[in-house]
This record gives structure tokens, C-alpha cells and sequence, in this order.
């Protein structure tokens, strides 16, 4: 009723905020000092993982690349199928290779190469390579006439499909570029610079598990713009690391996106464009092989740019960070903190917010109640087998799918594809499953510690 709520929300305003003792360790300031104010609420207690080996740039740039190249070759085999083992056939050959246009399928190869080139010419005798002797010069000699040899050749089969294809096909070449653009902008760096920065530094898994983050960082042996964890007690720099780890989560999350969608588009879907007007095919089966494309590209990749040591990275600032429930007004007299952002809370603090009344959840406790992107941090990574057991499954029902179709097919090519790209699979299957394994004994440890110090 309308008095009574009146009467609810003045006992609720005259109420005196219970405030919760503060320890002052700042150089001695007083408690009133803005950076003095901590929490006397102890850190979670964090359980190092086991250094899980992962694949190094140009091992997983190779394997994509071959991977890529293989699933454009299954395609065409798809569409230029003949009956070569009939007696009136007409085909010598299992494929007709006269129908397949050579200079597409160098450009789509030039195209899907590019990311393992770029890879090789940084890594293999690249600039940060020390001393830079005889052997290192030869090296970069050989890659110029390497990338003269490829500018020319991309410029000659370019010239030769503008010449063969109507306009309307070219269009299809371009549209990727306009996806480019929309996700990253008129920029080179997500896709290139940042891209072998994040792959190199979470190989190093000890100083990626234990030392701080980011971009201001003067230690010349840290990369610019890489994303680590500090045990901070400090609440505001907690949310800055979780801003910064959120912004680096969706970036790559942004390029798994859009690699994982190129090689499904160019060597999947192309070549299907791209087939004459009187080609007849199995649509579905061909639709179907750009979908598993897609699918197995996006887990490839995924398992790639989330390693175990990045996703404890997550786990951890997340435990810092905590979440906030809610809290309906149902009594008059609730006992309940005037929330401060220089305040680190424990589990079981009812706070006063412009936004409400909050109940904290986590162990310990920095975000700000009532923040969405707060709250989606801490669903996503604080429990840390989320995204793990999420990839797990897509995998497992991607390779139950493959296999029930392998089972189903009775065309020769059909069978050829289907059982390739589910050897592929196998691949991201162990992975996953591997890491499901280790990490599972490991947070279960971690998990203990944080029941034992929650009691």
C-alpha cells in the first residue's frame, strides 16, 4: 500500500549506516587518505596451473593453412565429381579439372597463405633476432625475393579473374573486407601486429600467471599492449584490469571471428560461387561442408587464443572483481554499508547504491553494483571451466555429427570429405580435452582454499 511504503523507505533512510573497520597502509596516511582506504578483507588465495604446452605461431599458422587448403580441395572435389569407374564414362580422371578455373584457386590460395607468410617472416630470423649476422641477411634478402615472387604472382591470377568473371563475381572477392572494416576499422594491427603479440606472450606462463598488467609497463622483456594479472588490493586497479582484460577478451574473440569466417568463405563457399551456371551439384552437401569449415576454423582458433594460461588470467581478476546480488526491500530495519569504491567488501555485505540495495557474492568484492559489464565479466570467468566446457561440447557434438554422417554416406567423395575433416577435429577434440582434465584437478584445489577461508 502507498503508506506503507512511505513508512518502509523512511526507516530505511534513517537508518545509520554500519561501517566496516579500515586498515590504513599507505605510507602512513591517515584512513581519510583516498589511496590509503583497503578493506581488511583478506585476497583469494590463487593455485598455479601446470605448464600446458601449446603450439607455437607458425606450427598453428602451418596447420591452419593446411587445413584451409585441404578443405578448398574437398570442395571441388565435390562439385567436379565424376563416374570415372563406369564403362560409357566419358572421364578419365575422378575430378574434372578442365571445369576448375586454375588462377581462382592460386589467388584463394595466396589469400588463405597470407597470415602463415606474414608469420614465418617475423619468426624465422626475424627482427628481434640477436646477434644479426651473415645468416640473418641472407634470410631477409630471401624473403624479399620471396615476397616479389608472391606480390607478382597475386598480381598476374588477380588480373586473370578480373578477365574470366563478371563484375558481379569479383563483388563476392570484396566482402570480407567490408566485414573488415566494420569489426576492426582502417587498420592493419588487429589482425597483424596484435595478433602474434597475444600468441607469443601467452606462451610464457609463469610471468603471464604472477606478474602485473599491462600497457605502461617499463620492463623492456614485456611486450607492449599484452594483458597479465596483479593481486591487487587496491579496488580501482582491479577494475582497470578488468576493463583491460575485457576489452582484450572481445578483440580476440572479434578476430577468431572474422579468420574463422575467411577461411569458411574463401575456401568453402568461393568455389561454389564461383561454378558455372550448368554445374549440377549437391547443394546440401556442399552447404553443409562450408558450415563444418566455419564450426571446426572457429574452435581451432578458439583453442588457440584462449590457452589455459590466459583463461586463469580471466579467472583470477575475476575472483578479484566479485559480483552483486540484488537485494528487495521486504524489511524496515536492514543493517547495510554505504558503498565506496576504495572498498574491497567481503561475501555476505549488504551495501546502499544509487542503484539499490546490493548483497555481495564473490569472496572478495570490487565491482560496482548494478554494473552489466561487471556482472557479465565475473559470469563468464569466475568459474574458470566456463568457455572450456563450453568449446568441449560444441566439439564433441561437431565430431558425433561428422561421424553419424560419415556412417550415412555412400558417394565416394562424400566419405573422402567427411573423414578429413573429422581427423581435424580430432585435433581440437585431445586439446580440449586434455586441458578439461588438468584444469579440473587443479581450480578443484582451488576451490577447497576458497571454502576453508570462507568458513
Amino acid at each position: 500500500m502507498p503508506g506503507s511504503r512511505k513508512i518502509l523507505l523512511r526507516s530505511l533512510s534513517s537508518s545509520s549506516p554500519v561501517q566496516r573497520p579500515r586498515i590504513d597502509i599507505y605510507n602512513g596516511n591517515s584512513p581519510d587518505s583516498k589511496e590509503g582506504q583497503i578493506s581488511a578483507v583478506p585476497s583469494p588465495k590463487h593455485v598455479p596451473i601446470p605448464n600446458i604446452p601449446v603450439d607455437g605461431n607458425l606450427l598453428f599458422e602451418s596447420m591452419v593453412f593446411v587445413y584451409a587448403f585441404l578443405g578448398m580441395c574437398l570442395q571441388y572435389i565435390n562439385l567436379y565429381k565424376t563416374v570415372w569407374w563406369l564403362e560409357n564414362s566419358n572421364s578419365q580422371y575422378a575430378v574434372n579439372f578442365y571445369l576448375i578455373n586454375p588462377h581462382l584457386v592460386a589467388l584463394l590460395t595466396i589469400i588463405i597463405s597470407r597470415r602463415f607468410f606474414w608469420c614465418f617472416c617475423k619468426e624465422f630470423y626475424g627482427w628481434n633476432t640477436k646477434p644479426k649476422r651473415c645468416v640473418f641477411w641472407l634470410m631477409q634478402l630471401i624473403k624479399v625475393i620471396v615476397s616479389l615472387i608472391l606480390s607478382f604472382i597475386t598480381l598476374y591470377v588477380t588480373l586473370n579473374v578480373l578477365i574470366y568473371y563478371s563484375f558481379v563475381h569479383l563483388l563476392f572477392l570484396c566482402y570480407p573486407l567490408i566485414l573488415y572494416f566494420v569489426l576492426f576499422g582502417p587498420s592493419l594491427k588487429p589482425v597483424i601486429d596484435k595478433l602474434f603479440k597475444w600468441l607469443l606472450w601467452s606462451q610464457n606462463d609463469e610471468t603471464t600467471t604472477s606478474s602485473t598488467s599491462v600497457k605502461s609497463a617499463k620492463n623492456d622483456a614485456v611486450p607492449k599492449n599484452c594483458v597479465l594479472h596483479n593481486c591487487s588490493a587496491s579496488p580501482e586497479s582491479i577494475r582497470d584490469e578488468v576493463e583491460v582484460l575485457k576489452t582484450d577478451f572481445n578483440s580476440r574473440v572479434k578476430v577468431v571471428l572474422f579468420n574463422s569466417m575467411l577461411v569458411a568463405y574463401y575456401m568453402g563457399f568461393i568455389p561454389v560461387c564461383f561454378a558455372q551456371n550448368t554445374l549440377y551439384y549437391d547443394t546440401w552437401r556442399a552447404t553443409q561442408h562450408v558450415g563444418l569449415m566455419w564450426v571446426s576454423t572457429f574452435i581451432l582458433f578458439m583453442v588457440h587464443f584462449l590457452p589455459p594460461t590466459y583463461i586463469d588470467v580471466l579467472h583470477r581478476s575475476a575472483l578479484h572483481l566479485g559480483k552483486w546480488q540484488k537485494v528487495e526491500i521486504r524489511h524496515a530495519h536492514v543493517p547495510y554499508n554505504a558503498w565506496s569504491e576504495l572498498q574491497v567488501w567481503g561475501q555476505g555485505t549488504v551495501v546502499k547504491h544509487v542503484r539499490g540495495l546490493f548483497k555481495a557474492e564473490g569472496f572478495n568484492n570490487t565491482a560496482e553494483p548494478g554494473n552489466s559489464t561487471h556482472s557479465r565479466f565475473n559470469f563468464m570467468f569466475y568459474t574458470p571451466l566456463r568457455i572450456v566446457n563450453l568449446l568441449l561440447e560444441v566439439t564433441v557434438a561437431i565430431v558425433v555429427y561428422q561421424f553419424i554422417t560419415l556412417i550415412q554416406s555412400t558417394e565416394w567423395c562424400h566419405i573422402l570429405s567427411t573423414a578429413l575433416l573429422l581427423f581435424c577435429n580430432y585435433y581440437s577434440l585431445f586439446k580440449l580435452l586434455r586441458d578439461r582434465l588438468i584444469l579440473g584437478r587443479a581450480y578443484r584445489d582451488e576451490k577447497t582454499l576458497l571454502d576453508k577461508h570462507s568458513d
